[in-house]
C-alpha cells in the first residue's frame, strides 16, 4: 500500500481504520525488520525510500512445488471464496519461475497431494472435539499443536524421490498391529492426511497399496525405472471413500442430527457426495454415498447422541455395538496398566 500510496499516519489510520498510535508502531516494527521507511519533513507523508527494491526470490525445486501444491489443494476447498484471488497469486508464482523448474512442477504435482476428504476437518470439528486455542494479544485465535517443524519421517525424502523419478524401492514395513513385512513398492504418488502417505504397487501383495511413510523401518532405493502406471490418479484411487481407505462396497449413508447441532452439521460440505436436508426446528439428515463404514463411524460417533444412523443397517448395529461397549467399560472400575511395562514416563509429545 505505501509503495503504491505514499500518505500521512492520519491517511494510513483512516484507510485502515485504526488510530494513529497504531501506524506509527507498525512503521517502527516495519522499520525494525529492515524496511527504509522514510517521512517527509515538509509534509509529514510515509514512503518507501526511492533507490528500495524487492529482490528476486529463488525458489528451489521442492520450494516450487510444495507452494504450487498447496495452492491447488487450498483452491479446491475454498468454494470460491477467494479462489480467483489463489488463483492470481499461483500465476503470478509460476510466471517467475524458470522453464525447466516450471515443467518440473507441472510433471510432479500430479504426485503430491492433500488428502482430508471434502473439507479441511482440522476447522470443522462437532462442539465434542474442537482443539484448545489460545488467544494473542491482538484477539487472533491460533490452533495449539504439539507437532513441530522438526518432526519429519525418516525416509520421506527417499521414497519422495523414488515417486519423482519413479524408480522402486526396497522395504522393511512395520504395521499398526502386524509383523513386520518387506515388499518392494514401485511408489505412484505421496499425500499427507494428518500424516504422510505413499500410494504405490506392493510386489509381497501384488496390487496397489497405501503406507503410511512413518512405518517404514529402512527403505533402498534402486537404480531401476519402472514402468508409469498412466491409469492412476489419487482421485480414482480413493473413490468414494469418506477420507482414503475405500471399502470394497458402497453405500447410501443417511444420518440425523439433533437440532442441537443440526444447523451447524449441514453447513459444511463433508463429502463429494453429500445430500443435505435442513427441517424448520434446526434438526437435519445427511445423506452420502461412501466406499466402506470404517472411517465414516468414527465422524459419527463424534457427535454422541446427537446423531442417529437411519441407514444402512449394518452402520446403525456398529454405533450401537460401539455405545454398547463404551457403557460396559464404564460401568467397570478404571482398568490400569502396569507402570513398569512402559517406563517412568509413558507420556510422549507427538
Amino acid at each position: 500500500m505505501m509503495t503504491q500510496t505514499p500518505g500521512t499516519p492520519a491517511y494510513f489510520a483512516n484507510a485502515l481504520d485504526v488510530d494513529e498510535r497504531t501506524i506509527r508502531r507498525y512503521v517502527q516494527q516495519l522499520r525494525d525488520a529492515g524496511f527504509p521507511i522514510v517521512a517527509d519533513k515538509a509534509t509529514g507523508r510515509l514512503e518507501l525510500a526511492s533507490d528500495y527494491g524487492v529482490p528476486p526470490i529463488e525458489f528451489t525445486e521442492r520450494e516450487a512445488l510444495a507452494i504450487l501444491v498447496l495452492f491447488h489443494e487450498a483452491g479446491e476447498r475454498l468454494d470460491g471464496n477467494l479462489f480467483a484471488s489463489l488463483q492470481g497469486a499461483a500465476a503470478k508464482l509460476a510466471s517467475t519461475l524458470s522453464p525447466t523448474l516450471l515443467d518440473f512442477v507441472e510433471a510432479t504435482r500430479v504426485r503430491v497431494a492433500m488428502k482430508r476428504g471434502a473439507v479441511d476437518e482440522s476447522s470443522t470439528r462437532s462442539p465434542a472435539t474442537k482443539t484448545e486455542t489460545k488467544t494473542t494479544n491482538d484477539n487472533l485465535n491460533w490452533n495449539v499443536s504439539a507437532s513441530s517443524g522438526d518432526d519429519r519421517d525418516g525416509f520421506f525424502d527417499e521414497i519422495f524421490e523414488a515417486c519423482l523419478s519413479r524408480r522402486p524401492f526396497e522395504a522393511r514395513y512395520r504395521g499398526p498391529t502386524g509383523p513386520t513385512l518387506t515388499t518392494t513398492v514401485h511408489p505412484y504418488a505421496v499425500f499427507y492426511s494428518r500424516a504422510w502417505y505413499v500410494v504405490g504397487y506392493s510386489a509381497l501383495h501384488r496390487e496397489t497399496r497405501t503406507f503410511k511413510i512413518a512405518r517404514f523401518t529402512s527403505v533402498e532405493p534402486s537404480d531401476a525405472k519402472f514402468l508409469e502406471n498412466l491409469n492412476f490418479s489419487l482421485e480414482s484411487y480413493f473413490g468414494d471413500a469418506w477420507r482414503f481407505i475405500r471399502g470394497p462396497r458402497t453405500h447410501r449413508v443417511v444420518v440425523r442430527f439433533s437440532e442441537k447441532v443440526g444447523t451447524n452439521v449441514a453447513e459444511v460440505r463433508w463429502h463429494k457426495t453429500q445430500q443435505t436436508r435442513v427441517f424448520p426446528d434446526g434438526s437435519a439428515e445427511l445423506e452420502f454415498r461412501v466406499a466402506g463404514l470404517t472411517e465414516i463411524i468414527w465422524w459419527i460417533l463424534g457427535y454422541g447422541a446427537e446423531a442417529e444412523v437411519l441407514e444402512p443397517p449394518e452402520l446403525r448395529e456398529m454405533v450401537a455395538e460401539h455405545a454398547r461397549r463404551v457403557l460396559e467399560r464404564l460401568e467397570n472400575p478404571p482398568s490400569r496398566r502396569d507402570d513398569d511395562r512402559f517406563g517412568a514416563n509413558p507420556w510422549r509429545r507427538r
